[in-house]
């Protein structure tokens, strides 16, 4: 009697469902791995449990670790009351005014 491929059984667990969840995992996982360009991981787990009677039931575990983008940092200003700010207290304030806006010149042509 020769070897089931494990492909085969891979094929059954959950009636295809497993398969069907790993494509779509893995489709995840690439998408994320080319958005950071940093590596993931993908862990198909397979619990096997005999039932007696020449009965075994398979359970699968399936995890994914994609890698995230690096969050960014902001910067803040100590206050002398010990506060913190987006305003560099030290910063003199500049006064905004409007400015009157003049027409603009007509076009010319240029000479053909």
């Amino acid at each position: 009697m020769s070897k089931r491929p494990f492909i085969d059984t891979l094929r059954d667990v959950e009636g295809g469902g497993l398969l069907d969840e790993l494509t779509d995992v893995q489709h995840a996982l690439i998408d994320a791995i080319r958005l950071t360009n940093k590596g993931g991981e993908l862990t198909i787990k397979l619990t096997y449990k005999p039932e007696g009677a020449g009965q075994m039931t398979i359970k699968a575990d399936v995890k994914s670790k994609e890698p995230v983008l690096a969050r960014g940092t902001s910067l803040f200003f100590l206050t002398p009351e010990g506060n913190i700010s987006r305003r560099d207290p030290r910063q003199q304030n500049l006064e905004l005014r409007s400015v009157d806006e003049e027409a603009p010149a007509p076009l010319r042509k240029a000479a053909d």
